[in-house]
């Protein structure tokens, strides 16, 4: 607990605070990511085109 609550406390470590700023950005690119992500798995997907298989076709076996 005490190390969750170590973010709030006000510093005056140059490194400390440089680092919670860091780590602020990270989170808020992560969040945007997500966003995207679920935004994109919302849309639509393009059918597959209608590819006609021939009944022939055997796999190659190396």
């Amino acid at each position: 607990m005490a190390k969750a609550l170590y973010g709030h406390l006000a510093t005056t470590d140059q490194r400390l605070v440089a680092e919670i700023a860091r780590l602020r950005t990270r989170v808020k690119d992560l969040e945007r990511l997500v966003e995207q992500l679920e935004l994109d798995r919302e849309l639509p997907l393009d059918p597959l085109p209608n590819v006609a298989l021939d009944e022939d076709w055997v796999p190659a076996t190396v």
